[in-house]
């Protein structure tokens, strides 16, 4: 049996794109959706031209994901965090899990076989609070 894995994405820029185009590779892999403040960044552009789902609103998108396997959110913004926090405890998701900047860049590491950890572009990013 074949599982799938939902994922959105909230950031696609210099973190989110090359994340996104991994994971683009993979049958297994469903991505439902790619939200960004500039409707012109290399990730949204990206998303369009395969078909999904793209938001200039990152809410919108959390909101329309619903229970997505996971969120990767690699904005930079750490008061979105907080917010898409709340969001999962009003609506009792409990699925979702979030993954931020540091998951992200090791997982691009790991597909580039990179014999260093990619850099940061959100230095400030410690997580979810």
């Amino acid at each position: 049996m074949n599982q799938q894995l939902s994922i959105a994405v909230i950031g696609a820029g210099r973190t989110g794109t090359p994340l996104l185009k991994d994971l683009l590779q993979y049958d297994y892999i469903q991505v439902l959706g790619v939200a960004d403040i500039d409707p012109d960044s290399p990730g949204m552009q990206l998303a369009e031209s395969q078909g999904i789902a793209c938001y200039t609103d990152p809410m919108r998108l959390v909101e329309d994901a619903g229970e997505v396997d996971i969120l990767v959110e690699v904005s930079g913004d750490q008061l979105l965090k907080g917010r898409i926090k709340t969001h999962y405890e009003q609506t009792g998701n409990r699925k979702t899990l979030i993954m931020h900047d540091l998951i992200a860049r090791l997982l691009i590491s790991l597909c580039d076989k990179s014999p260093t950890l990619v850099p940061t572009f959100h230095p400030q990013d410690q997580g979810i609070g």
